[in-house]
């Protein structure tokens, strides 16, 4: 089974979190029953409007629940080249508990076990949770430190070490090398117990800058000629989408996914595109594939030119949309960016 894509949403307001928390979520709509325990069980309890309500997986609402953000709650946001400095991302703990194997009704308080405040270390050298433990504490087992959101292990500790700090032992976490997304440490103890800490870990703040421009962002309605060498896309569902060879949504999510950076660079784009657009044939993804690549050319052309001393940096943009106005103002100014770093290189 293929992974589900994953892409960055900003939040509104109203939700879980601040306006313009930036989050990665699965890409993947869901109905807001799908999110509930007994969804699918004969004798559920789930309000008939929740399976109509669509809208994303969220792995933690910020209190170490899961829950659901509503399509009408988030914003997406493109794909950036930046580089994300892990320890700069904040951390909130969002759940700490002391659990059993042996019996699922078995919830106690970490006080109860002499581990008071459990919190977050940060300075410029490192980012850890603190555990401080009570003198001849029974030894750790393990830890693990598990991606909630992608569902993978990230770290594994076997009978860890303790760190001796100036109020006396205490075990540490070290996180600072993880970037932002919801995690769970497990840290096993005796007689089938262990404590489970969820956190959070957020983009750092920068990142979340771009939200009013996306959000104040108006739609394109300038619109380029169809071509005659494809028939009318099925997928087609708003009146403006009529009038272009495909909808606007699926030409930038394709503009998206040609110049993403890290792994998938300069990948094809056929699997991807069918995660979000599976009817999709072929020969329409191709050409999904050569009108992207001709507004990412146009662009960096642009920026050679900029270099060059013929036009300014603030020409780029507003060039590339007259060529160009379908692409969202926020995919030309990402291009823009590394279309001068490239130049320039």
């Amino acid at each position: 089974m293929s992974p589900t894509p994953h892409s960055l949403f900003f939040v509104r307001a109203g939700s879980f979190f601040p306006e313009g928390t930036l989050l990665e979520l699965e890409d993947k709509v869901v109905s807001a029953a799908s999110v509930d325990p007994t969804f699918g069980h004969p004798f559920n309890t789930i309000p008939d409007g929740d399976y109509e309500a669509m809208g994303y997986r969220l792995p933690d609402r910020g209190d170490g629940i899961p829950g659901f953000l509503s399509k009408d709650d988030v914003i997406p946001c493109p794909p950036s080249a930046e580089n994300i400095p892990p320890g700069k991302c904040p951390v909130k703990i969002t759940y700490q508990r002391v659990l059993s194997d042996a019996d699922p009704s078995f919830d106690d308080n970490p006080n109860n076990l002499g581990i008071f405040g459990i919190s977050v270390d940060a300075n410029l050298h490192w980012q850890k949770i603190v555990l401080p433990l009570p003198e001849k504490f029974e030894a750790i087992p393990k830890v693990t430190l598990t991606n909630t959101l992608k569902n993978f292990e990230v770290d594994s500790y076997e009978t860890p070490s303790l760190e001796i700090l100036k109020n006396g032992p205490a075990y540490c976490l070290h996180i600072g090398h993880i970037g932002p997304g919801f995690y769970e440490a497990g840290i096993r103890l005796g007689r089938g117990r262990f404590i489970r800490i969820r956190f959070i870990k957020f983009f750092p703040p920068e990142f979340e800058t771009r939200y009013e421009m996306i959000k104040n962002a108006t739609p394109k309605i300038e619109l380029t000629p169809r071509t005659e060498s494809l028939t009318v896309n099925l997928l087609h569902s708003q009146p403006e989408d009529g009038q272009y060879e495909f909808p606007l949504e699926m030409m930038n999510h394709a503009l998206a996914l040609a110049t993403e950076w890290g792994e998938n660079f300069r990948q094809p784009i056929n699997d991807r595109m069918r995660f979000k657009y599976p009817e999709l044939a072929d020969n329409e993804i191709a050409r999904l594939k050569k009108i992207a690549d001709e507004a990412e050319a146009c662009v960096l052309s642009l920026a050679d030119e900029e270099l060059a001393g013929k036009i300014s940096e603030s020409d780029i943009v507003p060039m590339a949309r007259e060529k160009h106005p379908w692409v969202d103002e926020q995919e030309l100014y990402r291009i823009k960016n590394y279309g001068m770093y490239w130049a320039r290189k």
